[in-house]
């Protein structure tokens, strides 16, 4: 019998993914199902978007490409940053990844080694704890509490650093609570925690137009996963 390596015990699923395989099941069955356990809307994308999918699709664009992301796609992403974030990048300096999830494991898998601590905002997106004990980390949770308006206690943060905290995890807005993470609340922390690195996933920035990416400037260990759609 195959074994199967220990840390992958460590990893668990997603409570919306599982209520999904149940809603469906359910729906295999007549049952009628009000899907609000992924964040799924309920169209399919526009007709011009199917027709360059499928002209694409014709015309033998189905072949691998660069693995840092399709080169013009990159342009113009940077195109994109400078006019939403202000942000004068290269293509070179932008990896696009297949969705944020991947994008977080990838830097969580450059940042992360056995032993080191990870400071994640709870609730939160479960990958953040997941992951972290599948690379063999210690996932530290720091609370989002509603008497607070589900804001970060910086006092509770700040008294869960160590010297092994290695990286500190804030998604704003923050899924599922809603919460904007300030820019001051960042730095403080950030100043608080100078060997640490931050990662900031900013996966629903279109709902807020807030961002984190300029703080780059002033806080030099921020990195940032987010996906765009």
């Amino acid at each position: 019998m195959t074994r199967i390596a220990s840390r992958v015990g460590q990893l668990n699923g997603e409570g919306a993914l599982a209520v999904f395989t149940r809603a469906k099941e359910l729906e295999r069955q007549g049952r009628s199902i009000i899907h609000l356990e992924l964040g799924e809307p309920d169209f399919h994308p526009a007709a011009p978007v199917v027709d360059s999918l499928r002209n694409a699709v014709a015309s033998g664009r189905d072949r691998y490409c660069a693995t840092r992301g399709i080169p013009a796609l990159r342009e113009e992403i940077t195109h994109y940053l400078a006019r939403t974030r202000k942000l004068s990048l290269k293509p070179e300096q932008v990896l696009v990844a297949p969705g944020c999830k991947m994008a977080l494991s990838l830097a969580m898998m450059a940042l992360i080694e056995p032993g080191d601590e990870v400071l994640y905002p709870d609730p939160g997106f479960p990958i953040y704890p997941s992951f972290t004990r599948g690379l063999g980390g210690k996932a530290v949770p720091f609370a989002l509490r509603e008497e607070n308006s589900f804001q970060p206690d910086l006092g509770e943060i700040a008294a869960k650093i160590t010297p092994e905290t290695r990286v500190l995890i804030f998604n704003s807005p923050n899924n599922p609570t809603g919460t904007l993470a300030s820019r001051e609340d960042l730095i403080q922390i950030a100043r608080s925690a100078p060997a640490s690195a931050i990662l900031i996933d900013e996966a629903y920035f279109e709902f807020s137009g807030q961002t984190m990416l300029p703080l780059r400037r002033e806080v030099p260990n921020l990195f940032v996963a987010r996906t765009f759609s």
